[in-house]
Formats: C-alpha cells, sequence, structure tokens
C-alpha cells in the first residue's frame, strides 16, 4: 500500500504503510489543519465551525490521505504552520492591525451633540459581554468626562423569538449604574455596522444632531465611522478600551493571533462596504 506522500507517483519509497494507517494520518492530519485555520480566524470569517467542520476536515483527511492528492495535505499544513507562526511570534499582526485604527483629535468648535456607541453580542439572556461591554463602558465614561448629555446605544436581540431579552434593560441597568444623568436613545432592528450607520444617522436627522463622537472596538474603527461618516454625519471616532488584549501591546501569540483574527474580519468586511459603496 502507497504512503501519504508518494501515492500514485511512482517513487519507491522502500516501506509502504497499511492502508487504516495512512487513513488516520490523514484524518489527523486533517483535523489539525483544521484546529490552525479556525485559530487564525479562517473558519470563522466564512461562518463554519463546529461538530460538522471537524467531521467533514477529519474524514476528507482520511479519504485524501490514500489519493493522488495527499501529499497537498502536508503542502497545505506545512504553509498554515508556517503563517500561523509568523502571525503568532512577529510583529505582524499588530503592524496590520493598526491600519485599521482610527482615533480623532477633538473637534474644534461647539461640543459633540451625542456618542453614539456600536453594538455587539450578548448573552441569551440579554446581557451585554466582550466587546459590547467594553464598547459601552467606553462610551459612558467618555460621555461623563466631556459633559455629553446623550449617548445613543444598539439594542441587540432575536426578533423572532420574543421569549429571549434583547439588550436594553442590561444597557440601561449598566448606564443608570455608573451615569444616571446621562439621556438614552435606543436603535433597534440592527443587524451589522452597515445597519448601525443607519440607524444612528436616522436618530441624528430625528434630534437635530449634526456632530457625534462614535465609540467601537479599535479594529472596527475605520470602517465604523466611515460608515456613519457616509450617512452624513460629522464624527470624532474612537476606540474602546480594550480589556481582552492591548492593540498597542501585543505581548502573547494568543494576543496577537487575536488581533490577526480581527484583523481578517475588517480585511474583508472593509472590501464588501467599499464594493458596496457603503463607506
Amino acid at each position: 500500500m502507497s504512503d501519504l506522500l508518494f501515492r500514485g507517483r511512482g517513487a519507491d519509497v522502500g516501506v509502504r504503510a497499511p492502508a487504516w494507517r495512512v487513513r488516520l494520518a490523514g484524518a489527523l492530519l486533517g483535523l489539525f489543519l483544521m484546529e490552525l485555520l479556525w485559530s487564525l480566524g479562517v473558519l470563522s470569517l466564512l461562518g463554519v465551525g463546529g461538530l460538522t467542520t471537524r467531521a467533514v476536515f477529519l474524514f476528507g483527511g482520511a479519504l485524501l490521505a490514500t489519493s493522488a492528492w495527499g501529499a497537498w495535505l502536508w503542502t497545505a499544513t506545512t504553509c498554515v504552520v508556517l503563517v500561523h507562526g509568523v502571525v503568532a511570534y512577529t510583529p505582524l499582526a499588530s503592524t496590520l492591525l493598526q491600519q485599521f485604527v482610527r482615533r480623532d483629535a477633538p473637534m474644534a468648535g461647539a461640543p459633540p451633540d451625542a456618542v453614539v456607541v456600536f453594538s455587539g453580542t450578548v448573552t441569551p439572556e440579554g446581557r451585554v459581554m466582550g466587546q459590547a461591554l467594553e464598547r459601552l463602558l467606553s462610551g459612558v465614561s467618555e460621555a461623563k468626562r466631556r459633559a455629553i448629555p446623550t449617548i445613543a446605544l444598539s439594542v441587540v436581540g432575536d426578533e423572532r423569538d420574543a421569549s429571549i431579552p434583547n439588550s436594553e434593560r442590561d444597557q440601561r441597568e449598566l448606564v443608570g449604574a455608573f451615569a444616571p444623568e446621562l439621556q438614552l436613545k435606543f436603535v433597534a432592528n440592527v443587524h451589522s455596522s452597515r445597519d448601525e450607520a443607519l440607524a444612528f444617522a436616522a436618530l441624528a436627522r430625528t434630534h437635530g444632531w449634526r456632530r457625534v463622537v462614535a465609540i467601537t472596538s479599535a479594529s472596527h474603527t475605520r470602517r465604523a465611522c466611515a460608515a456613519l461618516e457616509h450617512e452624513g454625519l460629522a464624527v470624532e471616532c474612537l476606540p474602546a478600551i480594550s480589556r481582552s488584549f492591548a492593540p498597542s501591546r501585543l505581548e502573547s501569540a494568543s494576543d496577537r493571533r487575536a488581533a490577526f483574527r480581527e484583523v481578517l474580519y475588517e480585511t474583508a468586511a472593509s472590501l464588501l462596504y467599499r464594493a458596496r459603496g457603503w463607506m
């Protein structure tokens, strides 16, 4: 039986592995390749993951291993390992990330009319978490520091199931605990940064706002603020304080991988937004 590298290539390798061993090696290699791609953010960008994806890579690797394409498993895995190493152990991720970070100087003249905060994920109980919490806390802090009376937030929830709570109650509680003096405005039924930009712009027209401070995660600032400006608002763009990793100091391999995942996502999203004329 031919081995994983040389099947069908006419090479005399001296020792031939049993078919089951070749398939097992291919399955494990396929699973390893999937984990590497997941770590880099490629699979999440494509919107795949979970047990189904693992099964596809596992059985796909096993099938390819005993075919003339078996060598490509090694080639693909080697290439991804090299990319993974460069991302995790060089300054590449930090350099790439800075291209997406926008931090504007304070607006000259009259103070901004409001602070607008882009949303993020919530728990099944409607509690803001992760980047959504970072953005909210940073928005409240900025509004308090500069005495901006109004803060606008996106309500996140599942419109298909009314039994699942949305984020509004938790957002009200958090803002009320830290800055009860702030006036809250909400936009709803938003599923993307494009939706939020349109909703915030409509809210601004309703209340006569012309100048806003926009708060979102560092890697998201350039795209989100450009989308707002595209709708006619004067925007002062500020990154939220990150509590998962420090964008300016990526000191560990895990931080650099996390930053690279955001770079990958923002690259694809920015290309899409430019192609559709949304920024």
